[in-house]
């Protein structure tokens, strides 16, 4: 294999340097606060290489020392410990705590942002040794106020200012969007760094993998199991070759169907009424990235980037793919609700005169 030259090598560093000179009046905070990222990462990815040797309980297998350690915990103190100082930083949120992280007094820079984290996506994977994730997503702060507001941490997924993932797999890769086009970074191991190796990621236009997990088909509504139906048992040439791949740690599945092309799904359970997934710590973030990609993410009733939500740990369903497949299960779901009476069809635009 042929060894690039150092010269043409793309950083994260060098990337985030680059897009900072794209505007002249950036003062790089927001460049910092990205760095500041990529360095708890590693951190993290650390930590969970070394989770079973230093005798953590990690993911569901149950405690194995007198005060155990979750490993969700230990990365949920590493990315709030390399957040919480930073003069950016006016809210700061994680899924593992149950409100707001309390901040300490600081300098507070010019530009204020608002940062919600998962430490640790798909934890009950870590013992089977399975790919799990961080992911992120940031909001400038827009109350204009010194202390953040209810308004800042209740913003629609559509206003983010840059969402991503570090998914620790075989290899930890960075991925990240600030609206201009998905990136990944992998972490060359040798040198410390992370080193662009996907450029400009779009979602192929094609469904190698449904990723979804079947065993609730019979608590999904009906519009959702005639997709699920489609996409697994359909005779079109399109999907004859799609294979079913679930592995249950939601970044791992997303990742895989962003490189390959192919569809996450993540229905209502009809039976509870009770979604799973978060929009601001989960969706809304994936939402972004596929969308930069060139796919979309739905609830079937609702793009995800638009819903306004009304609770920071507010559940909804999650249906991310391809264009096409995105906008066939939409209708799908809208011609279900018409025939039930749920909605009333369209009306057809006026005669022009």
């Amino acid at each position: 294999m042929a060894v690039v030259p150092w010269s043409q090598v793309r950083t994260l560093e060098s990337t985030i340097g680059k897009e900072q000179r794209l505007h002249p009046h950036s003062r790089g905070i927001f460049s910092d606060l990205m760095r500041r990222i990529g360095v708890a990462s590693k951190v993290v990815v650390a930590n969970v290489k070394r989770a079973a040797l230093l005798n953590r309980s990690i993911g569901m297998a149950g405690p194995r020392t007198s005060e155990p350690l979750q490993m969700h915990l230990v990365a949920n103190d590493i990315m709030k410990s390399a957040l919480v100082w930073m003069p950016s930083v006016a809210g700061l949120v994680s899924r593992d705590e149950n409100g707001v992280v309390q901040l300490p007094e600081k300098l507070r820079a010019a530009d204020q942002y608002i940062v919600f984290y998962a430490s640790i996506d798909g934890r009950s994977n870590l013992d089977a040794n399975g790919s799990v994730a961080t992911i992120f997503s940031i909001y400038r702060c827009i109350s204009g106020y010194s202390t953040a507001m209810r308004e800042d941490f209740l913003q629609a997924p559509y206003k983010q200012a840059a969402a991503g993932y570090i998914l620790y797999g075989s290899s930890t890769m960075f991925v990240l969007t600030t609206g201009h086009g998905v990136h990944g970074f992998t972490l060359d191991p040798e040198i410390g760094e992370y080193v662009l190796s996907h450029e400009n990621i779009l979602i192929p236009d094609k469904v190698k993998c449904f990723s979804a997990n079947t065993m609730h088909t019979p608590r999904w509504d009906e519009p959702s199991r005639a997709f699920g139906a489609l996409l697994s048992l359909g005779k079109e040439p399109r999907y004859a070759k799609t294979t079913s791949r679930y592995i249950g740690s939601l970044v791992a599945d997303f990742h895989r169907n962003l490189l390959y092309g192919g569809v996450f799904m993540y229905p209502t359970n009809q039976a509870t009424g009770e979604d799973k997934l978060r929009l601001k710590f989960e969706c809304g973030p994936l939402a972004m990235i596929i969308e930069q990609a060139g796919g979309l993410a739905t609830t079937g009733r609702e793009r995800i980037l638009d819903i306004r939500p009304t609770d920071m740990h507010q559940t909804v369903p999650l249906v991310t793919g391809p264009r096409r497949e995105i906008e066939l299960y939409e209708k799908m779901v809208r011609d279900h609700d018409v025939a039930s009476g749920k909605r009333r069809p369209s009306l057809p635009p006026p005669a022009a005169e």
